[in-house]
């Protein structure tokens, strides 16, 4: 766990410093920042490898914030917020968030989400799915040399689905790895998801076997892995 960084983005100091000695506690070299152009400062400094973003920021929504980062596939991204409508877990998970904690949270569990987002953020293979190339380290997505760009909720449902080997996965399974809380949100968004791999591959050869409906239960890959 030792040189894992993190920076906790939150205007409240209190919260803020809570969290930071948590962390710190934990094992993780924290930094902290009371709002998006401090954290700015901090990544130009130096990167991190995970932020903890607040929504209610003074000079910028956390939403709008964490939307900057969703071309940084090695950067992770935790929401922790009073707001804990429907709505807005949704927004954060379409744009990429890895979790997506509510107020006031137990600083064990706010422990224990850090460690789990950055565990499955570990380096993996690449693979050969048909006409396509996955980079799970990469977090990148092609075909014929041409990069597919997807964002981190459309990847991670993408690779559960390439770890299963063909099984069906449930909508229930999928919606819990990309929010960890599937009994507070929407299983829609995974198939918001998955309309929007499908519409980002539908040019491809072959693309329409990326992902198979099984009515009434979840999704599958139709297309074999092989290490590459």
């Amino acid at each position: 766990m030792s040189g894992q960084r993190l920076i906790v983005v939150e205007d409240e100091a209190p919260l803020r410093e809570l969290y930071a000695r948590a962390l710190e506690q934990a094992g993780y070299q924290v930094r902290t920042a009371g709002g998006a152009q401090a954290c700015r400062h901090l990544l130009r400094e130096a990167p991190a490898d995970c932020l903890l973003l607040d929504i209610g920021l003074p000079d910028l929504d956390g939403l709008s914030f964490a939307a900057e980062f969703t071309d940084t596939p090695d950067l992770g991204l935790i929401i922790v917020s009073r707001r804990d409508a429907a709505e807005d877990r949704i927004a954060a998970l379409e744009l990429g968030c890895d979790d997506y904690i509510t107020k006031p949270v137990h600083l064990g569990e706010l422990c224990a989400r850090v460690m789990a987002v950055l565990r499955r953020r570990k380096p993996r293979r690449k693979l050969a799915l048909g006409p396509f190339r996955m980079d799970a380290e990469g977090h990148a997505l092609s075909a014929e040399g041409v990069d597919i760009p997807l964002t981190r909720g459309e990847f991670a449902i993408l690779a559960l689905l390439v770890a299963a080997g063909g099984k069906v996965v449930a909508r229930e399974a999928l919606f819990e790895r990309i929010s960890r809380k599937p009994d507070e949100g929407d299983l829609r968004t995974v198939d918001i998801l998955v309309s929007r791999i499908r519409r980002k591959t539908a040019e491809v050869a072959g693309g329409e076997r990326l992902i198979v409906t099984a009515p009434g239960f979840g999704y599958r890959t139709g297309l074999e892995a092989v290490e590459c």
